[in-house]
C-alpha cells in the first residue's frame, strides 16, 4: 500500500513520517492494498487543535475518516482506529455475503430431479440421481434439453442468477420458469 502523508501548517518531521506509515501498516492484514491500495493522510495544525484526516482508495471500496485532538499522534491513533474499524465492518459484509451466496448454491446443488411416471397416481414419487445444478444462460439449457430425452431441466441461470426451469411443451416450444429466491 502507498502513503502520501501531506501536512498543513505543519513541518512533518521524519518521526511523524515513520509513526503514521508503521501505524497504517495493520489495514493491510485485512485486504491486499499492497498492490492497489493507496492512502493520503492529511495532517493539519490549528491554533490547538491536531487534525488527520485520511482517505484510504481500495479496487472493493473507499474509506474516509478524519479526527480532532489536542496532539498529533493521538490524531494519527484515533484515524488509524476509525479506518481499521471501517475496514473490518467492510470485509464482515463481504464474507457474510460470500457465506449466504455458498448456502444458496449448496442449497441448490440438494435439489434433486424428481419424475413422475406416466400412469401412476401423482403421489407416487420416484426420486432420480442427485444432480449438481449446472450454472448456464438460458439459451445453452435450450440446446442441453434439445439433445436430451428430458421433458424438463433445472439449472442455475446465470442471465438472472436464480434457479430456472425449463419444459418443453406439447406444442414444441419451450416454457422458462425463473425462481423468486
Amino acid at each position: 500500500m502507498q502513503i502520501f502523508i501531506t501536512g498543513r501548517h505543519i513541518t512533518l518531521t521524519s518521526a511523524i513520517k515513520n509513526y503514521a506509515q508503521k501505524k497504517f501498516e495493520k489495514l493491510n492484514d485485512y485486504f491486499d492494498f499492497k498492490q492497489s491500495g493507496e492512502l493520503h493522510i492529511t495532517i493539519e495544525v490549528q491554533k490547538y487543535r491536531h487534525i488527520a484526516e485520511g482517505v484510504l482508495h481500495s479496487k472493493q471500496h473507499e474509506f474516509t475518516a478524519k479526527v480532532e485532538t489536542k496532539d498529533m499522534y493521538s490524531s494519527i491513533d484515533m484515524l488509524e482506529a476509525k479506518l481499521l474499524i471501517q475496514v473490518k465492518k467492510h470485509k464482515e459484509r463481504i464474507v457474510k455475503g460470500e457465506k449466504i451466496k455458498n448456502k444458496r448454491l449448496n442449497l441448490l446443488a440438494n435439489i434433486t430431479n424428481i419424475k413422475t411416471m406416466k400412469g401412476e397416481k401423482y403421489n407416487e414419487i420416484i426420486e432420480e440421481d442427485l444432480q449438481a445444478l449446472k450454472p448456464m444462460n438460458t439459451e445453452e439449457a435450450i440446446e442441453e434439453l434439445e439433445t436430451s430425452d428430458e421433458k424438463i431441466m433445472l439449472f442455475y441461470n446465470i442471465d438472472f442468477n436464480k434457479v430456472s426451469l425449463l419444459r418443453k411443451r406439447k406444442d414444441g416450444k419451450f416454457g422458462l420458469t425463473i425462481s423468486k429466491f
